[in-house]
């Protein structure tokens, strides 16, 4: 199959999700967008510099001493110097896939036709972008968004804080088929994590992103075989948007810790 990877560019957690899935494939990637910049009320560096309160003090300096030394790393990593990745900017010119730049809005035309030029069989996201009715139907199979939880609960942002506010024993990973209602579709493929004592939110995140690849590739074996059943039983959707003060309030009372 012919894949086109839509992507946000950030140094955590996605760098070398992005890379063991390059490296795993069996299919021809064909192309990749690199989601640059996104609107504020769906970014997380915005939000928390609007909230900047609700971290502690060291939690604020990890934050900045790991965005900065990964800044360096990514620097060093082009002359070979690490094994890992600190941008998808890198992982993709690693493995020399063809890619466009993509700030705010994927559904731009001259985007539609960079994509649409390249035949798709399916496309697979995640990202923070919005993907409206002719950008989903492209693709010759199908659209296909990694989530951070157990789909259909928590859909929306920041799931795994979300979950460990409510007191959830796992997180997990998603892939599901992309409707125009966000973090619906069938879900395909998942994976549980589980929540242990001590887990900080940065190291749940971390987690999902290392077994994200191969989530993504068993689902990507079920549409080679058209295989569109879910995976999951019947249970109730749930959507979240970025916490508020009185989630942080009882994310901290369970102990919770950003980094």
């Amino acid at each position: 199959m012919r894949l086109i990877l839509v992507m946000d560019e950030t140094r955590f957690y996605q760098p070398d999700f992005v890379a063991d899935l390059l490296k795993k494939t069996r299919d021809e990637v064909v192309g990749a967008c690199l989601v640059t910049r996104i609107p504020d009320k769906n970014s997380i560096e915005h939000y928390l510099m609007k909230n900047l309160s609700l971290l502690k003090p060291m939690e604020i300096l990890k934050l900045i001493a790991k965005k900065y030394s990964m800044a360096f790393k990514d620097m060093l990593s082009k002359s070979g110097c690490y094994g890992t990745f600190y941008s998808v900017r890198s992982a993709l010119n690693h493995f020399k896939v063809d890619f466009i730049e993509v700030e705010n809005d994927i559904n731009q035309e001259p985007h539609l036709n960079w994509i649409i030029e390249r035949k798709p069989d399916v496309l697979i996201s995640s990202n923070s972008l919005y993907f409206k009715k002719k950008l989903l139907q492209v693709p010759n199979l199908c659209c296909l968004n990694r989530h951070s939880s157990l789909l259909p609960a928590y859909g929306g942002l920041w799931p795994v804080f979300h979950a460990f506010r409510n007191g959830e024993k796992y997180v997990g990973i998603s892939v599901h088929t992309m409707e125009s209602k966000v973090d619906q579709g069938v879900v395909l493929a998942q994976e549980k994590i589980e929540i242990k004592n001590g887990m900080t939110l940065s190291d749940l995140y971390k987690e999902c992103f290392k077994k994200s690849s191969q989530v993504v590739l068993d689902a990507l074996e079920k549409v080679r075989r058209n295989d569109l059943k879910s995976c999951v039983e019947e249970i109730s959707s749930t959507y979240f948007s970025f916490p508020t003060k009185e989630h942080w309030m009882v994310f901290r009372e369970r102990g919770g810790k950003f980094i």
